[in-house]
């Protein structure tokens, strides 16, 4: 009699369907791990989804069976229950097997299938022998055969999902891959089993079949037990699958980061280098080989004393050893060694870390040899004089001071240098040729210096020498040395050029104890070497400080004097030779200063003409004398001329004639009674001078040449001059009853001033025997103390009253 199972229990069936999609679910993540995982993890994995995946296939073939109402008690023979599930196990197992070992080729993929195929229908009738039941099983051939087709198909279905899905690389994707392959792959377990079940037709024997014996499998209890088991597998296994894709994905995230750290690495401009506590190379980049040259297969190993020079070593030895001691990503300058064996500096940042108990030293170097020749042109732009690449007055200053605190109790000598008419050589030749010449001139004096000494370009044309641990001797010789080589014509672009020097020197302790005081000494000492005539030196002595005080205070007096009034004029009468009658007066300027009294004008003239206080100061003694000689003729004066003294700077003044005429009509006087006293060294420039000497004559001011016979080429420019006066110098005078010789070179000058028209006015005469000789030469003038000395107006005053009662009696 055949048995009829028309009726199912859904729920078995459905939780057969359930199971055989989670096993395929979890047999793919076990597929995934094979191709991230790493050797070891490869055949665990390959392990975990065989069982999986075959336990899964037989769970949901017995839970089916279980799921069919047999109408009769149904036990299972344990060895053919066994044997079961090791072909649905080893079926699943070949099939990672195949994915673990060989290339996803289709042909592989077929035979695989074949061999899974036929180990999944083994597994399946397999399990249907293993019933203990009383009926007999027969089966329908055509849907036998169908069974086979569809595990098959799903056993290369299986294959084709478990090697392409891994290959997806979005996470979200390969979730959406999993699942719906799971579920494809759970229907056609499924498919397979239904149809192996359809092909079975069961057949009650009323003999009965053979009894089962004790050892035989009831059904109910074993199926809850293998369910409840395998159930449990196929959760754990997904919760370790989902584990392990999230340990995974770590891994991902740190073998990225690693990756990127070292593509970082490669590509700093930075060398890093890591090196263990014996000083070995473990790392290298692309950077370092740049850096030092070697490259990374030939240094890694290799000891890092090869990069670092001899007076480094041990300092790098010793933070090696005592770690401790290292400050992370402090920065250090210190120098490396090239390949090529040359030196270079170096700029490192270097830390610690602790790999495994020991100490390992990441280094990042970076070559600083361009900041270093920046750095080092700063240093020559701020130390150095550009021209002459001498240090410059902020580094004489430093090396001096430093001299002086490193030698405190030895003697030192500051010489300073002057360069005597330079500015003759810029002015004729230019300022390239006298840069030239400063450089030739510097050249030959450092020849001279030993290795001790400091030559340095002050500013311009002045230069100074610093000698250490000298006498003054020693000191005196050298700067007469130096005046002979500068002495010597210079050659420069085919011109000889002639210079000479002047040269102060000072003497440390003795003249200063302060870079300051032995530099303004020396500069001292320099100027009254100039003073007293080029190519000399000189000593410092406290006299000259003495001088350059009263100097300082003459020149701060010299323009508070201007403002507070301090300036007044005296006259001296300029006398007929013959007559005994004042024919004019000569202003003199006086300074009566407030401490220091009454100040010679050859102490203070040449300083206001060295300051350019000689103009303001020659307006106001112009203005003044005009003044004083407009006042006298209001008052009845037979006196016509009021002789003023020019300086040289008001001279060359592009306002100097509009000035003269501004102070005549402002004063009212008229420009016959003015005549204007000029130099020879004012008149040397004909191109300037004759033609304003005219224009002056024009507006019918006066002109006298002043100091005549004292100067150069006198007599070959007296015919151009439009002069009214010649004044003798009273040098020739005072030595004029010294013989025959004085006496032709005054009585020449008087003929010829008389040949051209000139009134002539001897100076300084102060002895009667003098202006008797005058009377013989025929002079028509004179002026000095035997008539009168500079008095001021008030005593002009009362002595011309006086002469005009001696005339009158």
């Amino acid at each position: 009699m055949d048995i009829t199972y028309e009726s199912y229990s859904p729920g078995l069936v459905v939780l057969s369907l359930i199971i055989a999609a989670l096993a395929s679910y979890t047999a793919f993540h076990a597929a995934g791990r094979l191709k991230t995982s790493g050797t070891k993890h490869k055949a665990l994995w390959a392990m975990s989804g065989g069982v999986c995946l075959g336990g899964g296939i037989w769970s949901m073939h017995f839970i089916a069976m279980l799921a069919i109402d047999m109408g009769m008690p149904v036990t299972y023979d344990p060895l053919l229950l066994a044997l079961s599930i090791v072909f649905a196990v080893a079926a699943s197992w070949l099939a990672f097997l195949i994915l673990r070992f060989f290339q996803p080729r289709l042909l592989v993929h077929l035979l695989g299938a074949i061999l899974i195929g036929s180990g999944i229908v083994s597994m399946h009738y397999v399990g249907m022998a293993a019933m203990q039941m009383e009926a007999g099983v027969t089966y329908n051939s055509f849907l036998v055969a169908l069974s086979v087709v569809i595990a098959f198909l799903a056993s290369f279905t299986a294959l084709r999902l478990l090697s392409l899905i891994p290959r997806i690389r979005n996470r979200l994707r390969q979730e959406a891959g999993f699942i719906g392959s799971s579920l494809l792959m759970g229907a056609a377990i499924a498919g397979m089993h239904y149809t192996g079940m359809a092909a079975a037709s069961f057949e009650h024997s009323s003999a009965g079949m053979a009894v089962a014996g004790p050892e035989a499998v009831n059904a109910d209890l074993l199926s809850i037990f293998i369910g409840i088991g395998i159930m449990g597998i196929l959760i754990i296994t997904t919760i370790v699958a989902v584990f392990d894709r999230q340990m995974e994905f770590k891994k991902e995230q740190l073998h990225y980061i690693d990756s990127l750290y070292q593509t970082i690495i490669h590509s700093a401009n930075d060398a890093i280098i890591t090196s263990n506590m014996d000083m070995f190379i473990i790392s290298w980049n692309q950077a370092a080989e740049r850096i030092f040259g070697h490259r990374a297969a030939d240094i890694v190993g290799q000891s890092l004393s090869i990069i670092v020079p001899d007076a480094y070593r041990k300092r790098v030895e010793y933070f090696h050893k005592n770690g401790e001691e290292v400050q992370s990503g402090s920065l250090v300058e210190l120098e490396g060694v090239h390949r090529d064996g040359y030196t270079f500096p170096l700029e490192l940042s270097f830390s610690r870390q602790e790999s495994g108990g020991e100490n390992i030293y990441i280094g990042i170097i970076r070559d600083i040899s361009e900041r270093a020749r920046q750095n080092e042109r700063i240093q020559e732009l701020i130390y150095r004089d550009d021209l002459t690449r001498l240090p410059n007055r902020r580094m004489l200053n430093e090396q001096l001071a430093a001299t002086i605190d490193r030698q405190s109790d030895k003697k030192l000598a500051v010489l300073f240098i002057d360069l005597d008419r330079f500015k003759n050589v810029n002015d004729v030749y230019g300022h390239r040729i006298g840069d030239e010449l400063l450089v030739t001139a510097s050249a030959r004096m450092a020849q001279l210096l030993r290795e001790t000494d400091v030559l340095a370009r002050q500013s311009g044309d002045e230069f100074v020498v610093v000698m250490p641990d000298v006498t003054g001797y020693q000191a005196g010789n050298t700067a007469q040395a130096i005046l002979q080589t500068l002495n010597q014509v210079l050659l420069i672009e085919e011109n000889e050029l002639f210079i000479s020097g002047s040269i102060g020197i000072s003497m440390y302790p003795d003249d200063g104890e302060t870079a300051e005081e032995l530099l303004k000494h020396a500069d001292t000492a320099m100027y009254k070497s100039k003073n007293n005539g080029a190519g000399q030196y000189r000593f410092f002595t406290s006299d000259m400080n003495d001088e350059v005080s009263k100097k300082l205070m003459l020149e701060s007096g010299l323009r508070k004097g201007m403002i507070s009034e301090e300036f007044l004029l005296y006259y001296q009468p300029q006398v007929d030779v013959v007559t005994g009658e004042v024919k004019g007066y000569e202003a003199l300027v006086r300074w009566e200063h407030p401490e220091l009294g009454m100040v010679p004008p050859a102490e203070f003239i040449p300083l206001a003409e060295e300051t350019g206080l000689i103009v303001p100061l020659g307006r106001w003694i112009l203005q003044e004398a005009c003044r004083q000689m407009a006042a006298w003729k209001g008052e009845g004066s037979t006196v016509t001329r009021m002789s003023v003294n020019i300086s040289t700077l008001q001279f060359q003044q592009p306002d100097f004639l509009k000035m003269v005429t501004e102070i005549l009509e402002t004063t009212g006087l008229p420009p016959e009674y003015l005549e204007l006293e000029l130099t020879e060294s004012i008149v040397q420039d004909l191109e300037h001078s004759v033609p304003l000497m005219k224009s002056i004559r024009a507006k019918g001011i006066r002109i006298s040449l002043d100091d005549f016979g004292t100067g150069y080429s006198s007599l070959s420019y007296l015919k151009d001059f439009p002069i009214n006066t010649l004044k003798i110098d009273k040098t020739f005078m005072d030595s004029i009853e010294d013989g025959q010789r004085e006496e032709a070179i005054v009585e020449s000058i008087i003929h010829m001033a008389q040949r051209l028209g000139f009134n002539v006015i001897a100076e300084g005469i102060e002895k009667c025997s003098q202006l008797r000789l005058l009377s013989e030469k025929a002079c028509q003038e004179y002026q000095g103390y035997y008539f009168s000395p500079p008095l001021p107006a008030e005593a002009i005053r009362v002595y011309k009253g006086q002469k005009d009662e001696e005339r009158t009696s």
